[in-house]
């Protein structure tokens, strides 16, 4: 009987953790599921996805129609079968940008355009698929926009309020404008939170992780911007360091010897490596001076 009970519990541990690696689970908010593309899909932009498709995605979901996805688990899927192809366009972008273990995040990699076009050749797969109409731009040209950002430390989120600037130069709030927040790493930087729009107060509340690192007293330059592909706005991007990272005593990426440092603070064995292939072609060049001069001191 304790042996049934043992075989019962593994047997129930083995499916749920089937289940997690099935993929299952992968909500889609629902503010991203009615998201609609800026432009209309044209046989240019799907030519624009094929390649980027090819180039970031067949390795896994393998070439559309030919079921020759990768084999792991969670298996990816055929991404022009009818499972990928129900759902709308704002759940596909959304996955395609914010990825979900083992397929990256490509919001970090594509451009919004190009992932945009990613969807484009895909439904070119799906005979029945009509696009809604394009949301055009982003409805707010010409507009002045006035942005804060605070950190709200017990809901852990950052907030973000969007007013617009009247021509009379009093301010009320912008709705419907989709908020991106970055976080500046060693690199470049980095998307953080989902994209949120927003709503009647023109307030947009972004999920912050409580454990990036920041410098030693715990700063983070974060950036929050309207996005804005046509760039229409003006003044649509807020920029600040809050005290809201894990404090990190970590030497500066030039302060020790690194591929990437100064020359002074270059590898030693680059260093080397470098001076005694110098000193070896130069060395060579001067053999073959002293080579011909000598052959023609004999010729004469």
């Amino acid at each position: 009987m304790h042996f049934r009970k043992q075989l019962f519990f593994l047997l129930f541990l083995s499916g749920l953790i089937w289940i997690r690696a099935s993929g299952q689970g992968w909500v889609v908010p629902e503010d991203q599921k009615g998201k609609l593309a800026p432009v209309k899909f044209t046989p240019e932009m799907q030519k624009q996805g094929e390649g980027l498709y090819l180039k970031n995605c067949q390795s896994c979901h393998g070439i559309p129609g030919k079921k020759n996805w990768a084999k792991i688990t969670p298996p990816p899927g055929d991404l022009s079968a009818e499972k990928a192809q129900k759902q709308s366009d704002g759940e596909i972008f959304y996955r395609i940008t914010s990825g979900k273990t083992p397929m990256p995040e490509f919001r970090n990699i594509l451009s919004e355009t190009e992932r945009w076009a990613i969807l484009s050749f895909l439904r070119s797969y799906n005979r029945a698929y009509i696009q809604p109409n394009p949301i055009g731009k982003t409805g707010f040209s010409g507009k002045k926009v006035r942005m804060t950002m605070n950190y709200h430390q017990a809901e852990n989120k950052l907030v973000v309020q969007v007013k617009e600037i009247t021509k009379d130069h009093s301010e009320i709030p912008l709705k419907g404008a989709e908020i991106l927040v970055f976080v500046k790493r060693y690199f470049g930087n980095m998307q953080v939170g989902e994209p949120k729009t927003t709503g009647k107060e023109g307030l947009a509340l972004i999920d912050f992780p409580p454990d990036l690192p920041g410098d030693k007293q715990g700063n983070l330059a974060i950036t929050a911007r309207v996005n804005d592909p046509d760039g229409n706005l003006t003044g649509a991007q807020v920029t600040d360091t809050l005290k809201i990272g894990v404090p990190t005593d970590k030497p500066s990426l030039i302060a020790q010897r690194a591929w990437w440092a100064t020359r002074d603070k270059a590898p030693v064995w680059v260093i080397l490596t470098y001076s005694i292939s110098v000193i070896l072609v130069w060395g060579f060049i001067l053999y073959i001076i002293y080579t011909v001069l000598k052959i023609r001191k004999i010729n004469k």
